[in-house]
């Protein structure tokens, strides 16, 4: 090992910044966390066209401020052919690149540890030299055909990809028994993997939101009628499956009973049905980026989860019970937080009915609403801290490289 730290080599496909969705505020958050104790370096993919690389500059240039050293590797080196590696599953060989595959024999060998994030990165690990290499699983919603987050597996296409499917359980079994340490974020997730990884090589790491960032805002009667809000990174398939089941199938249902209702869907890159319900019956807003979705958090009345698919933990809903806005979720979202118990931390409706009936209580419920936004705010400071999770991932690597010492 080199230097007083260990060296951590951080592998993420995109650039962790701005950190606009859960998966690159996870990333950022944990690194800034653990920066005083590990040496991380970035090792990314960057765009080349002029308008995206000089983007993608200036976000590694602000990445410099948490990571000793970045790395970028140009993204038109990624190989579009099947043929390329025949035995990656289509999401995977989307993102081979033999520069990168380069990259990571080259930088390895300086580094003690190999993180890749995301399963669509984790073949890299065939190609590093580091001691110890971990993988974190953001969602294992690839597992589950019918409860899939990619947009082409909905619907009746979906038996069209049952080939690609079962090539991808079966590289996700294999890659995943190639690390040294496989980091979760739910319960459920780690039960899941629990068939194909070694229990002793999985972590329990959760997502945390930052307390200090989205400040409790005391509940008001005011905010019983303030607009709704569901926030996403849309490109993401399952929010943008949330956020037009919620204006199709729900918000008429709450509408009918309240023609002042309200809708904001705000987060980052709307595809373009998202940005097509934009001023829809004057009653929608998209609000696209925004340099701080706290101030439209702390604006709003209900946050509605209407997420059906994938699994894992949403860290959105924790960004919400920290700002002190009470919640309504689908059960998948609320599988992911163990800890919530529904009625007193969130409430918890799979139909657009039941759905909307839960909003409509709460909005008529001064009490309820009160009583569950204090709830959820002391569930977040004493399970979902970035400072208290990131112990958890400190505690795994210190872990992993004392079993890799001879």
């Amino acid at each position: 090992m080199t230097g007083t730290k260990p060296k951590v080599l951080l592998l993420a496909p995109i650039p962790p910044f701005p950190p606009t969705n859960g998966g690159l505020l996870r990333i950022f958050s944990l690194v800034q966390a653990l920066r005083d104790e590990f040496d991380f370096t970035l090792l990314t993919f960057t765009h080349t066209d002029e308008e995206r690389r000089f983007k993608d500059a200036a976000k590694l240039l602000a990445l410099e401020s948490i990571f000793s050293e970045v790395h970028s590797v140009p993204k038109d080196t990624i190989v579009d052919r099947a043929d390329a590696a025949p035995a990656l599953p289509r999401v995977a060989l989307d993102w081979f690149s033999p520069a990168m595959a380069d990259a990571v024999m080259r930088l390895s060998p300086a580094h003690d540890i190999f993180h890749a994030e995301f399963l669509q990165a984790a073949f890299y690990v065939r190609y590093s030299r580091s001691p110890v290499s971990f993988l974190t699983e953001h969602d294992l919603g690839h597992l589950s055909l019918f409860n899939s987050y990619f947009r082409e597996w909905t619907g009746l296409r979906r038996f069209r990809e049952i080939g690609q499917w079962l090539k991808l359980r079966a590289y996700h079994a294999k890659v995943c028994g190639e690390y040294s340490r496989v980091v979760t974020l739910t319960e459920f997730d780690r039960e899941k993997l629990a068939a194909r990884v070694p229990a002793e090589r999985l972590v329990l790491c959760k997502t945390g939101t930052n307390l200090a960032r989205f400040p409790f805002r005391k509940p008001e009667a005011k905010h019983l009628k303030a607009p709704l809000i569901y926030v996403g990174h849309y490109p993401h398939f399952p929010n943008e499956d949330a956020a037009l089941w919620l204006w199709r199938e729900i918000f008429p249902l709450l509408s009918a009973k309240d023609p002042d209702i309200r809708l904001i869907l705000a987060g980052s890159q709307p595809t373009p049905p998202i940005e097509a319900l934009s001023g829809a019956e004057g009653r929608v807003t998209v609000t696209g980026e925004v340099p701080d979705i706290y101030d439209f958090l702390s604006a709003s009345g209900v946050f509605a989860a209407p997420v059906r698919l994938g699994f894992g933990i949403k860290g959105k809903v924790l960004e919400a019970f920290s700002a002190g806005v009470p919640v309504v979720c689908t059960s998948v979202v609320a599988k992911g937080i163990t800890e919530a118990v529904p009625g007193v931390h969130l409430l918890v409706a799979d139909s657009p009915a039941a759905f909307a009936a839960a909003v409509t209580r709460l909005r008529n419920d001064f009490p309820l609403y009160e009583a569950m936004a204090l709830a959820a705010r002391k569930l977040v400071e004493e399970h979902y801290s970035w400072a208290v999770l990131s112990r958890v991932l400190a505690g795994a690597y210190n872990d992993a490289l004392r079993e890799a010492r001879p």
